[in-house]
């Protein structure tokens, strides 16, 4: 079975956390929600991803016939970024590199325009749902994780998922 694309289910929760990630983003530096802002982020990413791999499950409710809940399945489980993009239909996956790619970002100290690579992008977010949670573990460091490359990301993904038509 072909996956509807988006899963509205799995999207509706991707835009519950992006919108959390809006209201921490607008807090100014140093308001100690870097930690949440970084998780709810990430988990929109993820969910966006997913959403655009994710099979609808029909399970029967009850002896009456034709009645069913509906929930959805991710092709990929799990907070590896870039395992879920690498499941998303690669007539998807082509687009997205393309216009990420040709949307452009501006620093704000830097007026030459860079190209984005979302490849790369993603990776530098590998890890990013787990240290944002237990940043204290040894061996995590969340100073790695580029806030720019989330905010990219998260504004990016939520445009694109929310111009897809049911496919």
């Amino acid at each position: 079975m072909k996956p509807e694309i988006p899963n509205h289910q799995v999207k509706d929760s991707a835009d519950q956390y992006m919108e959390a990630w809006k209201i921490l983003n607008k807090l100014p530096p140093g308001s100690g929600v870097l930690l949440p802002l970084l998780n709810t982020g990430v988990v929109a990413i993820e969910l966006y991803l997913k959403c655009m791999s994710s099979l609808d499950v029909y399970t029967p409710l009850g002896a009456e016939e034709g009645i069913s809940v509906i929930t959805a399945k991710p092709q990929q489980s799990g907070h590896k970024l870039k395992s879920i993009f690498n499941k998303v239909p690669e007539e998807y996956r082509r687009v997205i590199k393309e216009l990420y790619a040709t949307s452009h970002k501006q620093t704000p100290y830097n007026l030459e325009q860079e190209t984005r690579d979302f490849d790369n992008d993603i990776s530098n977010l590998e890890g990013a749902f787990m240290q944002s949670r237990y940043p204290y573990e040894k061996g995590f460091d969340i100073t790695k994780f580029d806030i720019e490359i989330l905010d990219g990301l998260c504004i990016f993904l939520s445009s694109f998922v929310s111009g897809l038509q049911n496919k």
